[in-house]
């Protein structure tokens, strides 16, 4: 049994992995997809764990470049988890099998919920705000800085997340799931994308309408009475199995009415 103070990683080896971590996706291919990526960035782990192994090592390296892809964003969840898991192997308390099935099934159930908040709800609403602050921006005449909002806004909740990532992963192993499962990424996820849904019927009544101050508070009062009566009659009271296209649909559809009777 090897000393298992002496494998344990430090915060700058954490470091060093969550930096190296940022270039997952810089030779991404067909075949391994992130695994060159991925191997790069858990190098200075697996120096820690086997430097004084050199078979070891080369095997834990062999090992890392098999196929792996998750979200980018939660993919520091998923390093830091497969670390400790390595941790493990390399004291010999859990076989290699073991670990890299539940690598491989942490990176597939991460990477849904990753999708699901980033790229299908985060990235989309970030993306509308800083084009209704942009187009906001050109048409009162002043400077156009709103289109740094997307990449600001975005970045403020993936880098933590994903940097963070790292420590915390490590931190519990393959708890790491059940743990993300209760900050309800889904919940978050739909709301994200109701909100989305209601800025895009404000920014269009933004572009069809002038800028009157006499009637900005009936519209946005129209909107947020529409909004609220589609979500709560339609979609949960009269259908409530109804696919979620078709509730954003009659959103959208409710909003356009609502600009053409305004």
């Amino acid at each position: 049994m090897v000393d298992a103070s002496r494998l344990r990683l430090s915060w700058t080896t954490l470091l060093a992995v969550a930096i190296k971590s940022l270039f997952l996706e810089a030779s991404w291919n067909l075949v391994g997809q992130q695994n060159i990526g991925y191997a790069a960035a858990v190098s200075p782990a697996l120096q820690r764990f086997y430097h004084d192994r050199p078979e070891d090592l080369a095997e834990a390296r062999l090992r890392a470049l098999r196929f792996f892809n998750t979200n980018p964003t939660f993919s520091g969840l998923v390093i830091g988890a497969a670390l400790k898991l390595e941790e493990n192997l390399a004291q010999g308390l859990i076989p290699e099998r073991q670990a890299s099935l539940i690598v491989s099934s942490l990176a597939s159930a991460l990477a849904a919920q990753g999708d699901l908040l980033f790229w299908q709800a985060w990235l989309p609403f970030c993306a509308l705000l800083g084009f209704g602050l942009t187009w906001l921006s050109l048409a009162t005449g002043s400077v156009t800085w709103a289109p740094l909002l997307i990449p600001i806004l975005f970045c403020a909740l993936a880098w933590p997340v994903r940097l963070g990532g790292i420590f915390y992963g490590y931190r519990l192993g393959p708890l790491v799931h059940q743990v993300v499962k209760r900050f309800y990424v889904s919940q978050i996820a739909q709301w994200v994308k109701r909100l989305t849904v209601f800025l895009t019927g404000f920014l269009t009544i933004f572009a069809l309408k002038t800028f009157s101050s006499a009637n900005l508070a009936k519209e946005l009062a129209a909107v947020a009475v529409v909004t609220l009566i589609l979500f709560i009659t339609l979609g949960q009271r009269l259908w409530p199995g109804l696919g979620s296209k078709a509730f954003y649909l009659l959103i959208v559809l409710g909003l356009a009415l609502t600009t053409l009777v305004i």
